[in-house]
């Protein structure tokens, strides 16, 4: 068990949350948002893929502007 946890902040602030929340929200469109490594020099935080292309993105805040251009374009993934 991990001593660090974020139960003590609101719950939409909690990063964890806001992951899963946005991995749902690529899902519906087939996407798959997935977290990177930090400890690896260079290497983005957050990538989105999809049928073979990958888009690093470097925060929640950018992966969720990637999200809001998917649905503005009409990328449905159908």
């Amino acid at each position: 068990m991990s001593a660090v946890n974020d139960l003590d902040t609101p719950t939409a602030d909690r990063e964890r949350k806001a992951f899963a929340t946005l991995a749902a929200q690529f899902a519906l469109l087939g996407y798959v948002l997935i977290k990177g490594d930090p400890l690896i020099d260079g290497q983005a935080l957050y990538y989105a893929m999809r049928l073979g292309t990958v888009q690093p993105l470097a925060t929640l805040e950018a992966a969720a502007l990637y999200l809001a251009a998917l649905v503005g374009a009409g990328d449905g993934g159908g």
